[in-house]
């Protein structure tokens, strides 16, 4: 018991710290003006298409198959697209804080996964379960980043944005705790996972972030962005 108990919390404190510290970066940048916003939500829609396309798919075709993986991007891409629709009949008019909150979901999505792979991690080697943590939380700053960008756009004080970009990590944990008390993992349902959250988030990037970098004709900084961020994310998910 004891062993889960620290299994599960070392999940929690990595998916919470990931997202979390990316939201606490920038939390001290001001009112951002049009062309500050062009080049984050280009940088930051950059790393996020590159994670999808260089880890999450990846990752679950290995797990998996490719068929596997085109059903979970195909559910992810019309599940999003549901809820995209449903904040519009619930008329959250701010489309920054729409984007945070879509973000945010798909965040969740794949964090649990990924806890999963920590709690079996845990279940091979101590050492092994900590390093999967380790890295979980690094990878997970730019997404912590990215739904922080939308929010602080929206103009949400601080402490509400350090709140909801910690709140995402917390599936990461729960997917520890499954982890720990499975002992190993189904790879088909594993990969459909990982499918279905990289379908989510191909969804934010492609007709939400990306698109939105160009609005405010600002096309150098929105490009840059863009350019830079697909780079980062490359290197992060090399690196990480």
């Amino acid at each position: 018991m004891e062993q889960i108990l620290m299994t599960t919390g070392v999940g929690l404190l990595a998916g919470m710290l990931g997202t979390g510290l990316g939201g606490a970066s920038i939390i001290l940048w001001r009112k951002p003006d049009d062309k500050s916003v062009s080049l984050l939500l280009g940088l930051t829609g950059g790393m996020m298409l590159s994670i999808v396309v260089v880890d999450l798919i990846p990752a679950s075709i290995e797990y998996g198959s490719f068929v596997a993986a085109v059903i979970g991007v195909f559910f992810g891409l019309v599940a999003l697209d549901l809820t995209a629709y449903y904040f519009k009949l619930e008329k959250i008019e701010d489309w920054y804080v729409q984007t945070g909150i879509l973000l945010g979901i798909g965040i969740s999505l794949h964090n649990f996964p990924e806890g999963l792979a920590i709690g079996a991690g845990y279940l091979v080697t101590t050492d092994l379960g900590f390093g999967l943590a380790v890295l979980m939380a690094l990878h997970n700053f730019p997404e912590g980043l990215s739904m922080a960008t939308a929010l602080k756009a929206g103009g949400w004080s601080a402490g509400k944005i350090l709140l909801a970009t910690i709140l995402p990590g917390v599936p990461m944990g729960l997917g520890a705790l499954a982890g720990s008390l499975l002992g190993y993992i189904s790879p088909l349902v594993l990969a459909i996972t990982l499918g279905f959250a990289g379908g989510a988030m191909l969804y934010i990037t492609t007709f939400e972030l990306i698109p939105s970098a160009y609005n405010f004709r600002h096309r150098v900084q929105a490009t840059t962005g863009v350019i830079l961020g697909l780079v980062a994310g490359v290197l992060i998910t090399i690196l990480v």
